[in-house]
């Protein structure tokens, strides 16, 4: 893309003004040789000139660190103004239906087919429906498609072929302030605001008492991180003497997401780089903001889906299986030897820490 092709620009403008600096050193240096070796010049002079020759690298040097700083601020401003003129995405004519609430939440995709890059899909006939109260996990291999799913329900992109449909509407026309009411999610790359921790938490339903934010906090495993920070739900987030792990950074995005208490959950459940006890409470939390809900949840590790409603493989862009964790492992197909290589690198970790 443009972006992309601004970003390699810069980096080869580093890189050659770099070496552009490194080869006039050498051929001063060695221009001074030749003097020096020809009685031109005497040793104290070549002397003198290498001295100030260096004070000159320097100031190129510092140059040559500005010129892609330039540029990447330059590359930074066009994202930012191409950003702002895009136009919104259309809302198509309403089906008729009242409320996603008469239909009941039910999430369906439907063939569904996505591609970031032409001629590239990542998805191609992504079919599933999810029931209200139902929890549903995606599970499969890195690229296969699960990400995409999930992100396509909210959306953050727009099926490029087949539909997605919540309670019957296809979301393409649910008004975007309708759509967010009715979906909370939580991904992988947390994202916190740098004030406090109950602002933070109340973003997601600013009329919330301080009652319900405790709640939502306490139900989210944050009790510890109140103790620990000064001020408690004052905390400012990133201010001097407040800094927050990975984990317990999603424990704050998952009170927010309970405190919100949409009906549709959608879930990325990364919680492998937290630590043992951060991992616990941020299943705790888990349960706590999918009870009752109709959830969607992205599956990195296959010891936590064991208990959900239902499971979807997604392969090479399709719903390759589909069932509970005993019937899968019956049918002996791709997730029957996921599930395996999962325990032997279970076991393997065992094994090692032994």
């Amino acid at each position: 893309s443009e972006m992309c092709i601004r970003d390699r620009f810069s980096i080869r403008t580093e890189i050659l003004l770099s070496l552009l600096g490194s080869a006039v050193q050498m051929a001063a240096f060695g221009y001074c040789l030749y003097l020096l070796w020809s009685g031109k010049i005497l040793y104290g002079t070549m002397t003198l000139f290498l001295s100030q020759g260096a004070k000159l690298s320097s100031a190129f040097n510092a140059l040559v660190r500005t010129v892609p700083s330039f540029l990447s601020a330059s590359v930074s401003a066009r994202r930012i103004r191409d950003l702002y003129a895009l136009e919104p995405e259309p809302v198509l004519p309403d089906d008729g239906l009242d409320s996603l609430a008469s239909q009941g939440f039910t999430v369906a995709v439907e063939d569904a087919g996505y591609a970031y890059v032409p001629h590239q899909p990542v998805l191609t006939h992504a079919d599933f429906r999810a029931a209200p109260g139902e929890t549903v996990a995606l599970v499969g291999p890195s690229g296969g498609g699960k990400t995409t799913i999930a992100r396509l329900i909210p959306r953050f992109f727009d099926v490029q072929a087949g539909a997605v449909l919540l309670g019957g509407r296809d979301v393409c026309s649910i008004p975007t302030a309708e759509l967010m009411e009715q979906i909370s999610f939580v991904f992988q790359e947390v994202r916190l605001f740098k004030k406090s921790i109950r602002d933070n938490i109340r973003a997601a339903r600013p009329e919330a008492t301080e009652a319900e934010i405790l709640r939502a906090a306490q139900l989210a495993q944050c009790g510890d991180i109140l103790e620990k920070t000064p001020g408690g739900l004052d905390a400012v987030i990133g201010a001097k003497g407040v800094y927050l792990s990975g984990g317990e950074m999603q424990r704050i995005a998952l009170a927010r997401a309970i405190l919100k208490d949409a009906p549709i959950v959608v879930l990325d459940e990364a919680s492998s780089f937290a630590d043992p006890e951060n991992e616990a409470k941020i299943q705790k939390a888990f349960e706590a903001l999918m009870k009752g809900k109709t959830v969607l949840m992205i599956a990195h590790r296959l010891s936590t889906v064991r208990n959900m409603d239902r499971i979807l493989v997604v392969r090479d862009g399709e719903i390759a299986e589909e069932g509970k964790h005993d019937e899968l492992l019956e049918k002996g197909g791709v997730y029957a030897a996921m599930w395996e290589e999962y325990q032997k690198a279970a076991q393997w970790k065992v094994g090692g820490a032994a």
